[in-house]
């Protein structure tokens, strides 16, 4: 969790770009960017939260609207789960701006990575893209970047101005909060049940409507933006 509270300390764009190089370093990746995703036909440029790109390749893609033929972005708005950059599905033979996309992006070195998608409030779709090879990692390592993946996003949003919600969608029940805090040490409803001598429906009951009060969309999430607003502690 020290990745995510470096993250938090930060309040500059600036530091964070430092922070994720090091923090994705260990796991592999060599360079990120983090963004919103805009409509059809809408300029990328002021979604875009912090580039951690090659300059040039930067602005290649996001000049010729490269956001919008990319397979691997247009796949975050049909899925909230992290996938390999390989996963995300097109056809090359009939698709031939997306397999340009592709293409040049290889010439960049940018031929594998993580994509995790972000759904916001309000439908707002967004993403964060790691570059590298991702065949190594375990299911731990996955979470532990989905997690930092999230956080540094709302993070971000926060420092870039409105994106701050306030503080009255963000109350949650003490009861929310304990059962929120087994969930981000790992534990299962069936396990944090044991512990608080409730039963798993009752805490995956719980687990929804901090959700609900949370505008997020799903545990790991509201986990994330638990800790991020400091209504849990770790």
């Amino acid at each position: 969790m020290s990745n995510l509270e470096d993250i938090q300390r930060q309040t500059t764009t600036n530091a964070i770009l430092d922070v994720m190089y090091r923090a994705i370093g260990n796991y592999g990746f060599e360079r990120f960017i983090i963004s919103g995703l805009p409509d059809p036909g809408v300029d990328v440029r002021p979604f875009v939260l912090l580039s951690g790109w090659d300059d040039e390749w930067y602005e290649r893609y996001t000049s010729l609207g490269y956001v919008h033929l990319d397979p691997v972005a247009r796949h975050c708005f049909s899925t909230t789960l992290p996938f390999d950059w390989s996963e995300a599905p097109y056809d090359p033979q009939n698709d031939a701006p997306a397999r340009r996309v592709m293409e040049e992006a290889r010439d960049f070195g940018m031929d594998e990575g993580l994509c995790v998608p972000v759904h916001m409030e309000g439908g707002m779709q967004g993403v964060v893209s790691l570059v590298g090879n991702p065949d190594h990692l375990d299911e731990k390592s996955r979470l532990e970047l989905h997690m930092l993946s999230l956080y540094a996003h709302g993070r971000l949003r926060y420092l870039n101005g409105p994106g701050a919600q306030p503080i009255g969608r963000r109350v949650i029940t003490p009861r929310e909060a304990e059962i929120l805090k087994w969930a981000a040490a790992g534990k299962t409803a069936s396990e944090i049940a044991d512990i608080t001598g409730l039963t798993p429906r009752t805490i995956n009951q719980h687990c929804e409507n901090a959700q609900k009060r949370m505008g997020t969309n799903n545990r790991l999430h509201t986990v994330v933006e638990a800790i991020r607003h400091k209504l849990i502690t770790l």
